[in-house]
């Protein structure tokens, strides 16, 4: 088919944390090795309330995406390709705005998972056409809860994300997304809807192309 051909492909966990985060404590160069062998690349850290983790990442060659798990006022936001910190106990609007000022996308990760520190649902109705990104499989969810992020990834029509959400070096691999190399943020939210989530094993489409897949056979 012509134009079908696809480019090089990679493996990227959107949720990470390292010991620059304050319940993990494994140094990000630890991270990058495991990365590594279980060939993901680049590498998303996306530590709470700061960056340092991923910026050591990148003064040390590798290739790294900066993210930011931050807690507003109303729960836990990230933001991804960021450029600098951004500062905590905000509003989920002034982290939105905050986010998006530098060049970042807004990534809602688990959304329904209660036992964490989750975005309030009055929030995301707020913010809602702000978000960019919502996470439909978190490794260490409950899988109603996942389900759940994926209505509502529907809901918005946004693309879906994924990730270990990895404290632990074993945890890391065990959730992550496959999909065409990108280059910069907006070029990743584009070529992340054709992505593919792989877990425990098992590969399954975004729910678009799923749903394609069901009505061919």
């Amino acid at each position: 088919m012509a134009g079908g051909s696809r480019g090089p492909r990679v493996r990227v966990d959107l949720h990470l944390h390292s010991s620059a985060s304050f319940d993990c404590r494994v140094p990000p160069l630890e991270v990058a090795r495991r990365c590594g062998q279980v060939g993901l690349s680049p590498i998303f850290l996306t530590d709470h309330e700061g960056i340092e983790g991923a910026q050591m990442l990148l003064e040390a060659g590798h290739a790294a995406v900066i993210g930011q798990e931050i807690l507003t006022t109303e729960g836990e936001l990230i933001g991804l390709f960021l450029k600098a910190a951004v500062p905590g106990r905000l509003s989920p609007e002034e982290t939105v705005d905050a986010i998006k000022s530098q060049g970042g996308l807004v990534y809602l990760e688990h959304p329904y998972d209660t036992g964490r520190r989750n975005l309030r649902e009055e929030a995301i109705e707020r913010i809602a056409p702000q978000i960019n990104i919502v996470e439909v499989v978190n490794g260490r969810s409950r899988p109603a809860a996942n389900r759940l992020a994926e209505e509502l990834r529907g809901t918005l029509g946004v693309p879906g994300g994924a990730g270990s959400d990895g404290h632990q070096l074993g945890e890391i691999g065990g959730v992550y997304v496959e999909m065409e190399a990108f280059e910069g943020a907006q070029d990743f939210l584009v070529k992340l809807r054709a992505g593919t989530v792989v877990t425990g094993g098992k590969r399954w489409k975004m729910a678009a192309q799923r749903l394609l897949h069901s009505r061919r056979r």
